[in-house]
């Protein structure tokens, strides 16, 4: 009877007859290599990424794309109504543009002088000058900077202004207020621009010439850069040297824009009084001049200088 049942299919199977596990153990083992594979991938990602944070900081990002992307060739720079930098493209197909920056002494750490990134080899900066050196370095897909070039000088510092007689190696001064009494001699009234006193803001540069007064001036051609002076008189007066090389300056007394100087003129004028201003009163005054980095379309340059000031 039992085999009559089984033969049509009439017999019970017992209830407890285990089904096999082995096809959940593998799409468990799936799933827990996909989890793996995953998790390397996002940390590939983070390291990768300069603002991943995590498992990797932006610096080591950055220093990373600074290792790997090619650094600018055959910089150079020329200076004529600004400084014009050229370079050679890089050959990386990651690279989507470059960044320029402006130094203005050997310890300066920089500053970019191209709002967007720049597509092409060439850039020229309105501001630059023959003091100023300058660096490029490339930008990437990510917006990663690579290492920058080195620092490249457009020509070497002029020992010498065209029209005037040199008598001494021009000397760099930064940001200090001098001490000591000058060594030449000036006439009553007149305080020339190493006396003691004077407050230079930036980097100039002293420069003796034979003709201007008291044989020294003193130059800057950076944009923002400034002399101040305090006296007690009833008026002040600034004298200067005029030259093709040489852009506007503003001059203030008391803190009031007095006066916008162009000291451009197309031969060499020295020992011209360029600005007075009288009635000032009784008792202490400052006056105050500003590199404004703007020029004379016919000008070479943007650079002030002072020879001396006047003061009664």
């Amino acid at each position: 009877m039992r085999g009559i049942k089984r033969k049509y299919g009439l017999a019970r199977e017992p209830t407890n007859r285990r089904r096999p596990i082995w096809p959940l153990a593998v799409v468990f083992g799936l799933l827990g290599i996909l989890v793996i594979v995953t998790f390397f991938v996002y940390i590939s990602r983070l390291s990768d990424n300069p603002g991943g944070g995590g498992y990797g900081t932006g610096n080591q990002a950055s220093s990373q794309a600074k290792s790997t992307i090619a650094v600018p060739e055959n910089v150079s720079v020329t200076v004529d109504n600004g400084a014009t930098i050229s370079w050679e493209a890089t050959d990386d197909v990651r690279i989507v543009g470059y960044n320029v920056y402006r130094y203005k002494s050997g310890d300066d750490p920089g500053s970019k002088v191209n709002s967007a990134i720049i597509s092409d080899t060439v850039y020229h900066d309105d501001e630059g000058t023959m003091f100023n050196s300058y660096a490029v370095a490339t930008v990437d897909t990510n917006g990663r900077e690579g290492e920058s070039s080195s620092q490249v000088v457009a020509v070497t510092e002029p020992v010498s202004l065209a029209g005037l007689t040199p008598t001494r190696e021009p000397e760099k001064i930064e940001d200090v207020t001098l001490t000591e009494p000058p060594e030449e001699q000036l006439p009553p009234s007149f305080v020339g621009s190493t006396a003691a006193g004077m407050s230079y803001s930036g980097v100039w540069y002293e420069e003796h010439y034979a003709e201007v007064m008291g044989g020294v001036i003193m130059v800057t051609p950076y944009t923002g850069d400034s002399v101040s002076y305090t006296f007690s008189g009833e008026s002040v007066a600034v004298v200067s040297t005029r030259h093709w090389n040489y852009g506007i300056m503003d001059i203030y007394v008391d803190g009031e824009l007095r006066q916008q100087v162009d000291l451009y003129a197309p031969e060499t004028i020295a020992g011209d009084t360029v600005f007075s201003a009288s009635g000032l009163g009784p008792g202490a005054h400052t006056i105050k001049l500003v590199c404004t980095g703007r020029k004379n379309p016919e000008a070479n340059f943007t650079f002030i200088n002072l020879e001396a000031l006047q003061i009664r």
